[in-house]
């Protein structure tokens, strides 16, 4: 379930991942987002979770970018996730 939210929203990270290319066309790397998802299915909250990416600016964004999402309400209550996404160009 969190992938395919995650997959239907990757417009979202690309954006972000765009914006870096500009400033360095080799960049790559991994990001790890941890964040909070609410009894709701809201995300109120996230951090890098151990991210390897060289700009800070893609990773902050991208992190960011996960506040925004919405879940399904989880069944267990509120849920913490740490999710990986690589960026490479190509």
């Amino acid at each position: 379930v969190i992938q395919t939210v995650v997959r239907r929203n990757f417009h979202l990270f690309k954006g972000c991942y765009e914006d870096g290319l500009r400033r360095n066309p080799n960049l790559e790397g991994r990001i790890s987002a941890s964040f909070v998802i609410e009894r709701d299915g809201s995300v109120k909250s996230s951090s890098d979770g151990g991210s390897d990416i060289p700009d800070a600016a893609v990773r902050d964004c991208v992190v960011r970018t996960f506040v925004g999402l919405k879940f399904p309400p989880p069944e267990s209550g509120i849920v913490t996730v740490v999710y990986p996404i690589m960026l490479a160009p190509g």
